[in-house]
């Protein structure tokens, strides 16, 4: 045989062999062009996802924003009715302390004079009618009602010897 038809059947096989290898290709490719689309389809389907996941995370973000600011301004109005409470109390305390005093004083001026307990004693019958007149008044809503507080005590004069 001749080298030149030896040449021409290298040359057929290596075209047979191009053309094998082009068809493989060919099918390779036409065979991946659909898992393609799938996995572009998924991860387009997976950056929607992660899109919708940053938009709740920052709604949340601002939702817990919101919230320490509104605990914080509460806490602050929290303390402030609790300082408030204290210096009631405490007014309430000084206030009973010097009731009591002034009742002492009071009651210790009425024991060693018989003319302050009458004046006591009809400040006493005369605030005594004013809270029954207002009493009153609220009960029966009368137009024409008038207050009478009770007669003067009987004055008496102390006899120091």
């Amino acid at each position: 045989m001749d080298p030149i038809i030896w040449l021409y059947i290298a040359i057929g096989i290596v075209v047979l062999g191009l053309i094998v290898a082009i068809a493989g290709v060919f099918m390779l490719l036409s065979g991946i062009k659909e898992p393609m689309k799938e996995m572009k389809g998924s991860a387009n389907n997976l950056k929607g996802r992660v899109d919708k996941l940053m938009l709740e995370t920052t709604h949340l973000q601002h939702t817990t924003t919101e919230l320490q600011e509104d605990i914080q301004q509460k806490s602050e109005k929290v303390a402030v009715l609790v300082d408030g409470a204290k210096g009631t109390i405490n007014s309430i305390i000084d206030l009973n302390s010097v009731v009591r005093s002034i009742t002492s004083g009071i009651a210790r001026k009425v024991e060693d004079d018989p003319a302050n307990r009458a004046q006591v004693s009809q400040y006493s019958n005369n605030a005594a009618g004013l809270m029954k007149y207002l009493d009153n008044q609220k009960d029966q809503n009368q137009p024409n009602a008038t207050y009478n507080p009770e007669p003067d005590a009987p004055k008496q004069v102390s006899k120091n010897y």
